[in-house]
């Protein structure tokens, strides 16, 4: 591997776990929708932190797992539209309701989050793939 693949970000090709990846990443998702739909616990966190880092975190999951600048922005779509969807079922629930500065706050995590795409962290991906292909591959 050149050094120009080596920091490259992963493709679909070079995971060999992709479907566990995603599998994963959806779990994410799923989490997140949980806890944004059910009743509203303090835990002492303020909501827009949480917000922003709930989509730093998908922003960047799934930003390392798309194969170039299309992936990247059918990932902001994806995750922007997500964020709204939620937003508004929040405004159903009776005890939760929709915020502009939730979407601002998840914005900003997502755009921050698809930085880790041009991040040293796509290597660190591709081990952990390459070692994980091998132990369940025994």
């Amino acid at each position: 591997m050149n050094q120009s693949t080596a920091n490259a970000p992963p493709t679909r090709s070079q995971l060999r776990l992709i479907k566990l990846w995603y599998f994963a990443g959806g779990l994410m998702l799923l989490a997140v929708m949980l806890l944004s739909l059910l009743p509203v616990v303090d835990v002492g966190v303020n909501d827009k932190l949480s917000h922003l880092l709930a989509y730093f975190v998908l922003a960047g999951w799934f930003g390392l797992l798309v194969a170039g600048l299309a992936g990247l922005g059918w990932t902001v779509a994806g995750l922007f539209i997500y964020g709204l969807l939620i937003e508004l079922l929040q405004s159903t629930t009776g005890y939760r309701y929709a915020e502009w500065g939730d979407v601002l706050a998840n914005s900003i995590g997502i755009v921050t989050g698809l930085l880790l795409y041009f991040s040293p962290l796509t290597r660190v991906l591709r081990f952990v793939d390459s070692r994980l292909a091998r132990v369940l591959s025994c």
